[in-house]
Protein backbone atom coordinates (compact mmCIF):
# COMPACT_ATOMS: atom_id res chain seq x y z
CA UNK A 1 0.00 0.00 0.00
CA UNK A 2 1.36 3.41 -0.99
CA UNK A 3 1.51 5.92 1.84
CA UNK A 4 2.44 9.60 1.62
CA UNK A 5 4.07 10.62 4.87
CA UNK A 6 5.89 13.70 6.12
CA UNK A 7 9.29 12.45 7.18
CA UNK A 8 11.62 13.98 9.75
CA UNK A 9 15.36 13.87 9.10
CA UNK A 10 17.13 11.97 11.88
CA UNK A 11 20.66 12.23 10.50
CA UNK A 12 22.52 13.15 7.32
CA UNK A 13 26.14 12.00 7.06
CA UNK A 14 28.43 12.65 4.11
CA UNK A 15 30.18 9.27 4.03
CA UNK A 16 32.29 9.99 0.93
CA UNK A 17 32.53 12.71 -1.71
CA UNK A 18 28.94 13.68 -2.50
CA UNK A 19 27.71 10.40 -0.99
CA UNK A 20 25.23 10.74 1.87
CA UNK A 21 23.73 8.32 4.37
CA UNK A 22 20.33 9.84 5.09
CA UNK A 23 17.96 8.65 7.81
CA UNK A 24 14.34 9.79 7.78
CA UNK A 25 11.70 8.88 10.34
CA UNK A 26 8.54 7.63 8.57
CA UNK A 27 7.03 4.98 10.87
CA UNK A 28 3.97 4.22 8.73
CA UNK A 29 6.02 3.56 5.59
CA UNK A 30 8.78 1.61 7.31
CA UNK A 31 6.21 -0.74 8.83
CA UNK A 32 5.65 -2.27 5.37
CA UNK A 33 9.07 -1.94 3.69
CA UNK A 34 10.89 -5.10 2.53
CA UNK A 35 14.25 -5.46 0.71
CA UNK A 36 14.01 -4.31 -2.90
CA UNK A 37 11.34 -1.68 -2.27
CA UNK A 38 12.04 1.95 -2.97
CA UNK A 39 10.59 5.28 -1.91
CA UNK A 40 10.16 8.61 -3.68
CA UNK A 41 11.20 11.84 -2.00
CA UNK A 42 9.85 15.25 -2.98
CA UNK A 43 12.67 17.82 -2.84
CA UNK A 44 11.92 20.94 -0.78
CA UNK A 45 9.79 23.50 -2.62
CA UNK A 46 12.61 26.05 -2.32
CA UNK A 47 14.70 23.91 -4.70
CA UNK A 48 12.37 24.60 -7.63
CA UNK A 49 12.26 20.86 -8.36
CA UNK A 50 8.74 19.45 -8.66
CA UNK A 51 9.30 15.79 -9.56
CA UNK A 52 9.97 13.20 -6.88
CA UNK A 53 13.29 11.36 -6.77
CA UNK A 54 13.32 7.55 -6.30
CA UNK A 55 15.75 5.85 -3.88
CA UNK A 56 16.19 2.21 -2.92
CA UNK A 57 15.84 1.51 0.77
CA UNK A 58 19.11 0.58 2.49
CA UNK A 59 17.49 -0.45 5.77
CA UNK A 60 14.86 0.29 8.38
CA UNK A 61 15.20 0.61 12.13
CA UNK A 62 12.63 1.63 14.70
CA UNK A 63 10.50 3.63 12.25
CA UNK A 64 13.49 5.16 10.50
CA UNK A 65 14.26 4.77 6.81
CA UNK A 66 17.92 4.50 5.74
CA UNK A 67 18.94 5.76 2.30
CA UNK A 68 22.17 6.06 0.31
CA UNK A 69 22.07 9.16 -1.91
CA UNK A 70 24.67 10.67 -4.24
CA UNK A 71 24.50 14.42 -4.81
CA UNK A 72 24.50 14.58 -8.63
CA UNK A 73 21.93 17.21 -9.56
CA UNK A 74 19.58 19.91 -8.40
CA UNK A 75 17.04 17.54 -6.86
CA UNK A 76 19.50 15.29 -5.04
CA UNK A 77 21.49 18.32 -3.89
CA UNK A 78 18.39 19.75 -2.24
CA UNK A 79 17.76 16.44 -0.48
CA UNK A 80 21.37 15.88 0.64
CA UNK A 81 21.43 19.43 2.02
CA UNK A 82 18.72 18.64 4.56
CA UNK A 83 19.60 19.06 8.22
CA UNK A 84 18.50 17.16 11.32
CA UNK A 85 14.82 17.79 12.14
CA UNK A 86 14.06 19.12 8.63
CA UNK A 87 10.98 17.58 7.04
CA UNK A 88 10.52 16.01 3.63
CA UNK A 89 7.57 14.35 1.90
CA UNK A 90 8.07 10.61 1.34
CA UNK A 91 5.96 8.24 -0.79
CA UNK A 92 6.28 4.49 -0.26
CA UNK A 93 6.56 1.66 -0.31
CA UNK A 94 7.01 1.30 -4.06
CA UNK A 95 8.07 -1.54 -6.34
CA UNK A 96 8.44 -5.25 -5.76
CA UNK A 97 10.98 -7.10 -3.64
CA UNK A 98 13.72 -9.71 -3.68
CA UNK A 99 12.56 -13.27 -3.07
CA UNK A 100 12.94 -14.77 0.39
CA UNK A 101 16.21 -16.70 0.29
CA UNK A 102 16.67 -19.78 2.46
CA UNK A 103 18.66 -18.79 5.59
CA UNK A 104 21.31 -21.47 5.08
CA UNK A 105 22.01 -20.58 1.44
CA UNK A 106 25.03 -18.50 0.50
CA UNK A 107 24.19 -15.18 -1.14
CA UNK A 108 26.51 -12.84 -3.03
CA UNK A 109 25.37 -9.22 -3.11
CA UNK A 110 27.04 -7.24 -5.89
CA UNK A 111 26.50 -3.49 -5.93
CA UNK A 112 27.86 -0.53 -7.83
CA UNK A 113 27.57 3.03 -6.55
CA UNK A 114 24.31 3.77 -4.75
CA UNK A 115 23.04 0.43 -6.07
CA UNK A 116 24.46 -1.01 -2.86
CA UNK A 117 21.46 0.32 -0.93
CA UNK A 118 18.91 -2.46 -1.42
CA UNK A 119 21.66 -5.07 -1.02
CA UNK A 120 22.61 -3.75 2.42
CA UNK A 121 18.97 -4.11 3.42
CA UNK A 122 18.77 -7.60 1.96
CA UNK A 123 21.95 -8.60 3.81
CA UNK A 124 20.57 -7.38 7.13
CA UNK A 125 17.48 -9.55 6.65
CA UNK A 126 19.15 -12.67 5.25
CA UNK A 127 21.83 -12.47 7.93
CA UNK A 128 23.95 -15.41 6.83
CA UNK A 129 27.63 -15.02 7.89
CA UNK A 130 28.64 -16.84 4.69
CA UNK A 131 27.17 -14.08 2.52
CA UNK A 132 29.58 -11.82 0.65
CA UNK A 133 28.89 -8.17 -0.18
CA UNK A 134 30.88 -6.35 -2.85
CA UNK A 135 30.56 -2.58 -3.25
CA UNK A 136 32.30 -1.08 -6.25
CA UNK A 137 33.22 2.43 -7.34
CA UNK A 138 35.58 4.12 -9.75
CA UNK A 139 37.99 5.25 -7.04
CA UNK A 140 38.36 5.44 -3.26
CA UNK A 141 36.87 8.94 -3.10
CA UNK A 142 33.49 7.50 -4.16
CA UNK A 143 33.30 4.94 -1.35
CA UNK A 144 32.97 5.25 2.45
CA UNK A 145 35.54 4.13 4.97
CA UNK A 146 35.41 0.37 5.59
CA UNK A 147 34.77 1.03 9.29
CA UNK A 148 31.18 2.12 8.57
CA UNK A 149 30.36 -0.99 6.55
CA UNK A 150 28.78 -4.24 7.76
CA UNK A 151 31.01 -7.24 8.28
CA UNK A 152 31.53 -9.29 5.15
CA UNK A 153 31.53 -6.20 2.90
CA UNK A 154 34.42 -5.84 0.46
CA UNK A 155 35.18 -2.66 -1.46
CA UNK A 156 36.45 -2.63 -5.05
CA UNK A 157 37.70 0.23 -7.21
CA UNK A 158 38.39 0.43 -10.92
CA UNK A 159 41.76 2.09 -10.27
CA UNK A 160 42.75 -0.08 -7.32
CA UNK A 161 42.94 2.88 -4.94
CA UNK A 162 40.78 1.09 -2.35
CA UNK A 163 39.96 -2.55 -1.68
CA UNK A 164 40.22 -5.01 -4.54
CA UNK A 165 41.35 -3.78 -7.94
CA UNK A 166 38.80 -3.99 -10.74
CA UNK A 167 35.11 -3.49 -11.29
CA UNK A 168 32.50 -5.55 -9.46
CA UNK A 169 32.12 -8.14 -12.22
CA UNK A 170 35.88 -8.62 -12.56
CA UNK A 171 36.28 -9.15 -8.82
CA UNK A 172 33.30 -11.53 -8.64
CA UNK A 173 34.79 -13.55 -11.50
CA UNK A 174 38.04 -13.89 -9.52
CA UNK A 175 36.08 -15.03 -6.46
CA UNK A 176 34.38 -17.70 -8.55
CA UNK A 177 37.72 -19.43 -9.07
CA UNK A 178 37.62 -20.59 -5.44
CA UNK A 179 34.05 -20.04 -4.25
CA UNK A 180 30.50 -20.16 -5.55
CA UNK A 181 27.26 -18.80 -4.09
CA UNK A 182 23.84 -20.39 -4.19
CA UNK A 183 22.31 -17.11 -5.36
CA UNK A 184 23.35 -13.66 -6.59
CA UNK A 185 21.57 -10.35 -6.07
CA UNK A 186 22.86 -7.27 -7.86
CA UNK A 187 22.10 -3.60 -8.36
CA UNK A 188 24.01 -0.86 -10.10
CA UNK A 189 24.79 0.57 -13.54
CA UNK A 190 23.62 -1.28 -16.63
CA UNK A 191 27.12 -2.55 -17.42
CA UNK A 192 27.34 -4.21 -14.01
CA UNK A 193 23.93 -5.84 -14.40
CA UNK A 194 24.80 -7.13 -17.87
CA UNK A 195 28.03 -8.60 -16.49
CA UNK A 196 26.09 -10.31 -13.69
CA UNK A 197 23.70 -11.76 -16.27
CA UNK A 198 26.66 -13.29 -18.08
CA UNK A 199 28.26 -14.65 -14.89
CA UNK A 200 24.99 -16.16 -13.70
CA UNK A 201 24.42 -17.91 -17.03
CA UNK A 202 28.02 -19.10 -17.31
CA UNK A 203 28.13 -20.60 -13.80
CA UNK A 204 24.44 -21.64 -13.60
CA UNK A 205 23.76 -19.44 -10.56
CA UNK A 206 20.20 -18.15 -10.01
CA UNK A 207 20.43 -14.35 -9.96
CA UNK A 208 18.16 -11.37 -9.39
CA UNK A 209 18.92 -7.82 -10.50
CA UNK A 210 17.49 -4.51 -9.37
CA UNK A 211 17.24 -2.21 -12.39
CA UNK A 212 18.07 1.48 -12.15
CA UNK A 213 16.10 3.64 -14.58
CA UNK A 214 15.06 7.28 -14.63
CA UNK A 215 11.51 7.65 -13.33
CA UNK A 216 9.01 10.44 -13.70
CA UNK A 217 5.97 9.24 -11.77
CA UNK A 218 7.42 6.17 -10.01
CA UNK A 219 3.99 4.51 -9.93
CA UNK A 220 3.58 2.96 -13.38
CA UNK A 221 1.46 5.67 -14.99
CA UNK A 222 3.93 7.23 -17.43
CA UNK A 223 5.88 4.10 -18.58
CA UNK A 224 9.00 6.24 -18.81
CA UNK A 225 11.11 3.58 -17.04
CA UNK A 226 10.17 0.63 -19.28
CA UNK A 227 12.79 -2.03 -20.05
CA UNK A 228 12.60 -4.71 -22.77
CA UNK A 229 11.99 -8.32 -21.75
CA UNK A 230 13.64 -11.42 -23.18
CA UNK A 231 10.22 -12.97 -23.72
CA UNK A 232 9.03 -9.93 -25.65
CA UNK A 233 7.29 -6.73 -24.63
CA UNK A 234 8.29 -4.38 -21.87
CA UNK A 235 8.11 -4.10 -18.10
CA UNK A 236 7.88 -0.93 -16.02
CA UNK A 237 10.76 -0.83 -13.55
CA UNK A 238 8.77 1.20 -11.03
CA UNK A 239 5.65 -1.00 -10.99
CA UNK A 240 6.69 -4.42 -12.33
CA UNK A 241 10.19 -4.18 -10.82
CA UNK A 242 12.69 -2.98 -9.90
CA UNK A 243 13.62 -6.63 -9.09
CA UNK A 244 13.75 -9.12 -11.98
CA UNK A 245 15.23 -12.55 -12.55
CA UNK A 246 18.50 -11.80 -14.33
CA UNK A 247 17.55 -13.64 -17.51
CA UNK A 248 14.17 -11.90 -17.83
CA UNK A 249 15.49 -8.47 -18.86
CA UNK A 250 17.33 -7.39 -22.02
CA UNK A 251 20.11 -4.95 -21.14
Amino acid sequence: MKIQEKGVVVSNIEAARNLHFLEVRVPEITAQIVPGNFVSLLPPASSGVFLRRPFSVAGVHDGTLQLVIRDIGKGTHAITSLKKDDTIEVLGSLGNSYPTFEPDKKLWLLGGGTGIASLLFLHSIHNNPKDRILWGGKCSCELPEPTVLPSGCTLATDDGSCGECGNVVEVARRWLKTDKPDYIAACGPKGLLKGVQQLAAEYSIPAWISCEEFMACGMGACAGCAVPLAAGGYARVCADGPIFKAEEVLL
